[in-house]
Parts: C-alpha cells; sequence; structure tokens
C-alpha cells in the first residue's frame, strides 16, 4: 500500500537524520554541560521558552494550512499560490511581531529572567533575530516534507548541525562568550540554513504569486491552530516561568537541562514519523480501508514508542553520570518523568487525524483551553511542594487532559476504533517494567549491566508486541508470492511503522 509504504521509506530518511543529528548532541554534551552552568542553562531555558511561543503562534497553524492546501489542488500554478502566500503571511507576521519586541526587549528581559541578568537585553535581541529566520525556515522545511524530498531535507539539516556545533564549540570554548556565544552561533547557523532552504525553494517552485482567496482559507484553517498550537506550546515550556518564580535560576537549569534531554529524545522517537505522517493522511483517506489503517498504526504507533521511551528512561541513569557534571545529577529521575509525559503527549497526533481531514481544526481548541489551564493551575499547587518533580508531573498531567480532550472532540468529525485494551496493556507493562528495573534490579549492578538490561527488555518488548505480527506478514506475503500473486488490496498486513520523529539541532 503506497501511503504506508511512503510512510516507512521518508520516517527511515528523517530516522537516520536524527540518529546522527542526536548521536552527535550526546558526545558533545560533556562539553556543553562543564562549559555552561545549570543558571546558564536556566537563562537559555527561559529565552527559548519564549522564542518557542512567539515561534509557535506565527507559523504553527500556517505549516497545517499550507499542507492541507496543497492537497486541494495537482495543478502547478495551485501550488505555486499556497506555497508563495503561505509565506508571505509568515513573513508579515513575524516582521510585525518582532519590531515592538526589539524595542522593549530590556522590559521583556527583566521581567522574564530578572535584573541580576545585566545582558538580558542583549541576549533577547539575538533570540528574537534567530526566532525571526526560524519561523521562515519552518515553512521552508515543510515545503521539502510536502514534497517528499526526504534526503535534500536531511542533507541540509545535517549540514547546518556541522556548522551550528562548530560555532558553538568555538564561540564557547575559544571565545569564552558563555551563553551569548550559544546564542550568536544558533543565530548565524539558523541564518545559513533558512537562506539555503530559500535557494531551494525558489528554484524548484514557480514564479512569485499572491492567491488572496487561498490566503483566507489558509487563515481560517489556521487561526483555530495558531492557538491550539500556542497552548501546546505554553503546555510543554511553561513550567520554566513558575520555576523562575519559586526556585532558584540553577533549579530552572537543572529541569531544563532534564526537559531538553527528555525533548532530544522525543525529537529522535516521534518528529521523523510525524513529518511525514501529517502528509500520508492525506493519502490514506483516499483509500476504501483509510479507517482500519488509521486504527492499526495507532497500535504500532504507541507500542513502538513507548519501547522507544522506555529504553531511553532506563539507559540515562548509567550513561548520564558518565557525561555531565554532579551539578546536573539531579535530572536522571526527572528524565523518565518528562519521558512519560511525551508519551501521552504523542497521543494527540493520532487523535487530530479527524480533525485535519475535515478541516474541523476549531476541534482542537477546546484542548488548547483546557490544557492551558491545567498546565497553570497543576504548577502553581505542585511546584511550591514538590519542586522540579513537581513541575514534571504537571507535564504529565498537562499532556493527558490534552490529548484525550482532542479525542473527545475529535469522533464528532470521524470515530475511529482504537485497538484501546492493547493501549492500556502495553503502556501498563512498560510503567511496571521501568519501575521494577529502576529501583528493583538497578540499585544492586554496574552500569554496563544497566545498559545490557535495559537493551534486553527492550529487545523482548519488540518481539513480544510485533515478532507475531511481523511473521504472519511474511507468511501472507510469501503464499502470495507462490502463487503469483499480490497481497490483497482492501486489508493486507503491513509492516510495523517505526514510530520515530525529527527536529533540528541547536545545542
Amino acid at each position: 500500500m503506497k501511503p504506508v509504504r511512503d510512510l516507512l521509506k521518508h520516517s527511515s530518511v528523517y530516522m537516520i537524520g536524527q540518529i546522527l543529528t542526536r548521536m552527535t548532541s550526546v558526545l558533545l554534551l560533556p562539553f556543553y554541560t562543564h562549559a555552561l552552568t545549570t543558571a546558564d542553562y536556566g537563562v537559555v531555558g527561559i529565552l527559548d521558552l519564549t522564542c518557542a511561543i512567539l515561534s509557535t503562534f506565527i507559523a504553527g497553524g500556517m505549516i497545517s494550512a499550507v499542507t492541507r492546501h496543497h492537497f486541494d489542488g495537482d495543478d502547478e500554478q495551485h501550488h505555486d499560490g499556497v506555497w508563495w502566500t503561505g509565506l508571505t503571511m509568515v513573513f508579515v507576521v513575524a516582521s510585525v511581531l518582532a519590531v515592538p519586541m526589539i524595542l522593549g526587549r530590556q522590559t521583556l528581559a527583566d521581567l522574564t529572567l530578572g535584573t541580576e541578568i545585566t545582558q538580558g537585553a542583549w541576549f533577547y535581541l539575538l533570540a528574537i533575530g534567530t526566532m525571526w529566520f526560524t519561523v521562515l525556515g519552518m515553512i521552508l522545511d515543510n515545503y521539502l516534507r510536502v514534497l517528499k524530498m526526504s534526503g535534500v531535507f536531511v542533507m541540509i539539516s545535517l549540514g547546518r548541525l556541522v556548522v551550528n556545533i562548530g560555532l558553538n564549540v568555538w564561540l564557547i570554548a575559544g571565545m569564552k562568550m558563555g551563553v551569548e556565544g550559544l546564542l550568536v552561533g544558533n543565530l548565524i547557523a539558523t541564518v545559513l540554513h533558512t537562506s539555503i532552504l530559500m535557494c531551494v525553494f525558489v528554484k524548484t517552485r514557480g514564479g512569485y504569486r499572491i492567491n488572496t482567496d487561498i490566503g483566507w482559507q489558509m487563515y481560517r484553517f489556521a487561526t483555530p491552530l495558531v492557538f491550539t498550537a500556542l497552548g501546546s506550546m505554553l503546555m510543554h515550556e511553561a513550567d520554566r516561568y513558575f520555576l523562575r518564580i519559586w526556585e532558584s535560576m540553577s533549579e530552572v537549569g537543572v529541569y531544563s537541562f532534564a526537559h531538553k534531554i527528555g525533548f532530544a529524545v522525543n525529537t529522535l522517537c516521534l518528529l521523523p514519523f510525524i513529518s511525514i505522517w501529517h502528509v500520508a493522511i492525506y493519502d490514506i483517506e483516499r483509500l476504501p480501508s483509510a479507517r482500519h489503517i488509521f486504527e492499526d498504526v495507532f497500535g504500532w504507533f504507541t507500542s513502538g514508542l513507548g519501547i522507544l521511551l522506555l529504553g531511553a528512561s532506563l539507559c540515562v541513569h548509567p550513561v548520564l553520570p558518565m557525561l555531565t557534571p554532579e551539578a546536573y545529577g539531579d535530572a536522571m529521575d526527572l528524565i523518565s518523568v518528562v519521558l512519560l509525559g511525551f508519551y501521552v503527549f504523542g497521543l494527540s497526533f493520532m487523535f487530530e487525524v479527524p480533525s485535519l481531514l475535515t478541516k474541523r481544526t476549531r476541534l482542537m481548541l477546546p484542548a488548547a483551553i483546557g490544557g492551558v489551564v491545567v498546565t497553570f493551575g497543576a504548577n502553581v499547587a505542585l511546584i511550591p511542594v514538590l519542586g522540579t518533580w513537581g513541575a514534571a508531573w504537571a507535564g504529565v498531567i498537562t499532556y493527558a487532559t490534552y490529548s484525550f480532550t482532542i479525542l473527545f472532540m475529535c469522533r464528532r468529525a470521524m470515530k475511529l476504533n482504537y485497538p484501546w485494551l492493547r493501549f492500556a496493556g502495553t503502556t501498563s507493562a512498560f510503567i511496571a517494567t521501568y519501575v521494577i528495573l529502576r529501583y528493583a534490579c538497578f540499585p544492586h549492578i554496574g552500569p554496563v549491566a544497566q545498559i545490557a538490561a535495559s537493551v534486553l527488555v527492550c529487545a523482548m518488548w519488540s518481539a513480544v508486541l510485533f515478532g507475531k505480527q511481523g511473521l504472519e506478514f511474511a507468511v501472507t506475503w510469501l503464499k502470495h508470492k507462490r502463487q503469483g500473486g499480490s497481497l490483497p488490496a482492501e486489508r493486507q498486513p503491513e509492516p510495523v511503522p517505526e514510530p520515530v520523529t525529527e527536529e533540528l539541532v541547536e545545542v
């Protein structure tokens, strides 16, 4: 089945790029954690949060809008109008928001970083410049995904990685610039990355064309998604602001480090899959067995993602102490809770499919609103009592509220019968496996044995959850091959997609 084959093929290409990216980040982790203090990480975390919120507000909804409207027509003039219009809209909105922020950067720095950070205004100037180029790059990245140019995407992304890492090492270690060096390196790498993407876009796209009718349609489609994406970003990151109120900047740094590791792992496991999934759903929609495919992918997705995140949660305990100073040691157990939250949040990418297919994106607004309300309430209630642990568990509660509210609302557009019994059983088994190994086994064995045990249990769960299905597929395929036929088109077994995912590197 071609859409599912495309899903596997392009996810695999994205996965290769992400594996190389994350391996590089892990190898450089000792450098960054020794070069930057926990307080430095706190400053970077607040800057990242503020600019991420702005990036999401500007381009979050438009990415889905241009993807959806690209598939509304097959002629190149239509595609030219969609992409040039979307890019122009993002350019205008980014510029309008960036100018007042630059003018008021000192006030912004005092409010978010505190008056004790004397370079706050300069930090924000660098961060806002990076944000402006980033949002343009988000649309251009998406253009490559929609055209399934995964090889080009990965090459450009890896080139950006090499430049970014080289600049950061030179500026932080060689020039002794600390946080400033990190921000300058990110700005230069982002400018180069976006410029190259723009060259590819101009070369492969037709002449500049603005279609106001399509623009208004994309605006109506994107507006609910903007608030949904903004709510999602606040759910991911707003806990940093609350920690800044009740805890020290060093505690913010430790939590930001744990969240960064968790996000990096989640990115490796999720985004390559999601990058092509948001394109493949429109191809799958055209098939007679579309509902069955969506239901099957949910089962594969939750099982595969759960195994990967379980392995990551276990492996941080023997690996992280070898890579980071003792000051970051408290982040180890926090990472497992952060990953549990990301696992629950990942369900939303499955649950939102009906609203995207039917263009009823407003159905996701209640989830965004509810998620923001819960994240504020949970952080206010838990952080004063539990500190950084309160922020981590507030994230799990928030993500559960968000994902299952999306499920409830989107069932109005299309009801899919997900394999809930399998989901509940595998999720419970993953949590039980982590608790038993972490608290009953790991205290009594060394780091090498801990890594071996982690790999062994993940291999065991892979065999249990996917082995039978893979064997059935192979037997069916061989049977039809001997008969000179092919697999039935309506409900044929498909290879299990490897749920992985994507993100461009910084540090």
